[in-house]
């Protein structure tokens, strides 16, 4: 479960050589599975729920999500 306060590090990408080790702070929810989260950096971001590593669910560590290269 995804909880406000706590940090959480952004699941992987398929097909994405680099990889974010950074924790985000969850600072709110805009939505059921939208939060926004705060960057070691200050730096604020939107993203969905599914992409942060549940602590109830360690062994998802792939996102849904695909990044495209044009």
């Amino acid at each position: 479960m995804i909880e406000i306060g706590k940090k959480y590090q952004l699941k992987k990408i398929k097909d994405w050589i680099a990889n974010d080790n950074r924790e985000y702070r969850v600072v709110g929810f805009c939505e059921d599975d939208i939060v926004v989260c705060v960057a070691p950096d200050g730096e604020s971001y939107i993203l969905k729920k599914d992409y942060l590593i549940d602590p109830e669910k360690p062994d998802e560590i792939y996102s849904d999500f695909r990044m495209m290269r044009g």
